[in-house]
């Protein structure tokens, strides 16, 4: 899947990259307050969620898989490495999908002002909200939306700053908002919190009513060795409530967790960061089953080997932007034709096909590399690689009729 979502790289110091992800209503523009306070210090990616800022507005409405996925893609595209994600509210949300669905793309977790479900009371409550904004537009939720995001003292001490944000919220496209609130009003993650095994920070606001304490200590109890902090004179925007407080203990998180802890944590053998982007990047060409089943045949024998071809060959070389992954698809099925590795052909066919990116190659694609290979290779391996990527199509439903052309890759 590609991305629809617009977003910012922003260069900084050494250490993870912090992914900033908003809250419903919002855009990445909000997160200048706690930007300011981190002061450069680490490499910073934001972005906007579908239906909002500048990011595209799908059809509605969107479920928590579908803005997770996207984001995923996002990270697959633009980050490349593992990274740690820093969700607000609904970003709390897509974060935590994303430690469950999505374990390899995080090195680590911080869910704020968020929660992992609601009960029938908050869910009616979001169907008032959806049922307001189709009737009525934007204006008519921006007085309770400021007052559950800001709590009192903050909206006397910093009009500008509560202004601010009630105009990000009006100019926030309806019909992705309303969209948005579908996905947040279905949230449930109850299932899955136990089975995140990345660090992972909590935080609440004291003050919080959309979001109470309660729900982030659901969440902290539920993921093993999570860490629960609160902010106090915070409500649910607590990073720009008190952005200060939040860039601290989000700093404290990775340099004690993801830092000096992280050995700890992981075991002595935790494993490189050119390692985590290399296996990355090998889910993202080969696939998450593939990956795993060859993972899981290492032994003391191979797994030097494993580490060597996942830095390597994975982040190294696969990893280096010049070419672009469907430039190298197109090699390494030549090349292993040329070489006869039959086995690596076969898994490269399917790796392109399957492939949900734009790196993603059609059975014209690979006509047209065997035929290419025919020529520079020989008739009688090209006329093997037919009959292997031939078996496989056929295997799939993917042979069209003679004289028909797949150029999407579907019969």
């Amino acid at each position: 899947m590609s991305h629809a979502l617009s977003y910012t790289l922003q260069p900084g110091g050494d250490g993870p990259l912090l992914v900033l992800s908003h809250a419903l209503g919002m855009k990445q523009q909000d997160w200048a307050p706690l930007l300011a306070e981190l002061r450069g210090r680490y490499r910073v990616l934001t972005f906007d969620h579908l239906g909002h800022g500048q990011s595209r507005v799908l059809p509605g409405p969107y479920d928590m898989g579908l803005l997770i996925e996207q984001a995923a893609a996002l990270l697959r595209s633009v980050a490349r490495e593992p990274v740690v994600w820093v969700g607000l509210s609904m970003g709390g949300m897509v974060g935590q999908g994303l430690a469950i669905r999505h374990p390899e793309l995080l090195r680590g977790l911080v869910v704020a002002s968020s929660t992992a479900f609601y009960p029938e009371a908050g869910r009616a409550n979001w169907d008032a909200r959806i049922a307001s904004v189709e009737r009525e537009g934007m204006a008519s939720i921006a007085d309770a939306v400021m007052a559950r995001y800001f709590h009192d003292g903050f909206r006397a001490a910093q009009p500008a700053e509560v202004q601010a944000a009630r105009d990000t919220l009006l100019a926030t496209d309806a019909a992705g908002y309303v969209a948005s609130c579908h996905a947040v009003r279905h949230v449930d993650w109850r299932a899955g919190l136990p089975g995140i095994t990345c660090p992972t920070l909590v935080i609440a606001g004291a003050l919080d009513v959309g979001a109470p304490p309660a729900m982030s200590e659901a969440i902290a109890d539920a993921i093993p060795g999570a860490q629960l902090a609160v902010i106090e004179q915070a409500s649910h925007i607590s990073a720009i409530e008190q952005p200060r407080e939040f860039a601290r203990l989000l700093e404290a998180f990775v340099s004690e967790r993801m830092v000096e802890g992280e050995g700890a944590f992981h075991g002595a053998s935790s494993p490189s960061p050119d390692y985590e982007r290399g296996l990355l990047q090998r889910r993202r060409i080969l696939g998450d089953a593939w990956v795993d089943r060859s993972l899981a045949q290492r032994t003391s024998f191979n797994a030097e080997f494993q580490d060597l071809i996942t830095r390597h060959a994975w982040n190294d070389i696969w990893g280096r932007p010049s070419l672009g992954d469907r430039t190298r698809r197109f090699m390494v099925l030549s090349l292993m034709l040329g070489l006869k590795a039959w086995e690596e052909f076969a898994l490269h066919v399917r790796a392109a096909l399957d492939a949900t990116d734009a790196s993603r190659l059609s059975p014209d694609d690979i006509k047209e590399a065997i035929l290419m290979a025919a020529v520079y290779c020989g008739v009688p391996a090209a006329n093997h690689a037919f009959a292997v990527a031939g078996a496989i199509l056929k295997e799939r439903g993917l042979v069209p009729p003679l004289g028909f052309k797949a150029g999407n890759g579907t019969s």
